[in-house]
């Protein structure tokens, strides 16, 4: 029994290992809509929505908030390799949503191997519909082409 024990935790250990920790960047939002409203508070609330989402869908995940990179001003990306280096985290995720109508919107996003700034993996993607719902499927639909590319 207790070999069989032995051997299964030695199975599970590659996959402790594979798991490479990541930071998430906090995510930007660039609105060149033009829409009359308001929706700042919206917005800021689907930008944590999204990096939530991409939290729980991504093993080990480390979410940084704005304080965390205050001090990078302007915000260079060694500057901000940095910060994520400094939260012991391999991997850097920087997400940025434009939206260009109520209805169309569109996720850049550039995994980073925090150590050489390399960029890993690249994915650009459209969704539909500026509300809560359509931004937990774009979030989710991310972590899987993340997960999948960097397999």
């Amino acid at each position: 029994m207790r070999h069989f024990v032995l051997a299964a935790l030695l199975t599970l250990h590659p996959l402790y290992i594979a798991a490479e920790p990541l930071a998430i960047l906090p995510v930007k939002l660039l609105d060149t809509s033009k829409e009359p409203g308001d929706q700042g508070a919206a917005h800021e609330a689907r930008l944590l929505l999204l990096a939530d989402v991409l939290k729980a869908e991504t093993k080990g995940a480390i979410l940084l908030d704005a304080a965390a990179i205050a001090d990078c001003q302007p915000q260079t990306t060694a500057c901000l390799l940095d910060r994520a280096r400094a939260t012991g985290a391999d991997r850097a995720l920087f997400v940025v949503v434009q939206k260009t109508s109520t209805l169309i919107l569109q996720i850049f996003a550039n995994l980073v191997d925090v150590g050489t700034g390399d960029l890993i993996v690249s994915r650009n993607l459209n969704f539909r519909g500026d509300n809560d719902e359509s931004w937990r499927r774009a979030a989710r639909f991310l972590a899987r082409q993340l997960r999948d590319a960097s397999n």
